[in-house]
């Protein structure tokens, strides 16, 4: 029979760890853990594509190393409530990529995508026109109102 390391046990008590400070951390505590870096917001049609980039603190780099993303997509999602459901797409110890359906809205050939609060400032918001066009604010706690051809 084979014996053990005695190292082994060391790697279950860190996980243990990490996940025992995870659940006691308050839901509010975005800005806590999470830095949004920088946010892309590409509109098509009346959806939105937001790709955000974001550093992490040292113990929730960590958790996520060792447990995966899974466990702060919600606290990612959370920048963007005020839209609805944000279904994560992808996620990863830097980044993060989301899809809102029904962003916007069609009137008269327009699409509109009014002005809605961010859960999070964000440093720098870029959003990108469907023509490729795209203009950058600085500084933000909300989308600016934005409209396009359908």
């Amino acid at each position: 029979m084979k014996c053990l390391s005695p190292l082994f046990p060391i790697p279950l008590m860190v996980i243990s760890l990490l996940s025992m400070a995870a659940i006691s951390m308050p839901s509010s505590a975005l800005e806590n853990y999470i830095t949004v870096d920088d946010v892309t917001m590409s509109l098509s049609r009346g959806d939105a594509l937001v790709e955000m980039n974001y550093t992490l603190s040292s113990f929730a780099y960590l958790y996520v190393l060792a447990l995966g993303c899974n466990n702060i997509e919600p606290e990612l999602a959370s920048v963007f409530k005020s839209f609805g459901a944000a279904k994560v797409m992808r996620a990863d110890p830097y980044s993060a990529a989301f899809i809102i359906r029904g962003a916007g809205r069609n009137t008269r050939g327009y699409y509109l995508f009014d002005s809605k609060p961010l859960g999070s400032r964000i440093s720098r918001l870029k959003v990108v026109y469907p023509g490729g066009i795209s203009k950058t604010f600085f500084n933000v706690t909300s989308t600016p109102n934005v409209f396009c051809e359908a």
